[in-house]
């Protein structure tokens, strides 16, 4: 397992990255590349990361309002 550590923006934009590599290719799991398929899993684990962040980042302003 490799960690990275990076903050919401950095992770946005290395999501963004992946999304462009992938795009383009079918989601048909018979003919897909398993890079593709790594690449996707990834971005679905920072969108959660992102998403969980975010939220995190709202919470705390709405405690110091």
């Amino acid at each position: 397992m490799i960690t990275i550590e990076v903050d919401v923006r950095q992770a946005a934009a290395i999501r963004q990255a992946l999304f462009r590599e992938q795009d383009g290719y079918t989601y048909d799991p018979n003919c897909c590349p398993s890079r593709i398929v790594d690449i996707r899993n990834v971005i679905q684990s920072l969108d959660k990361q992102i998403e969980s962040e975010l939220k995190s980042i709202e919470e705390t302003e709405e405690t110091k309002e």
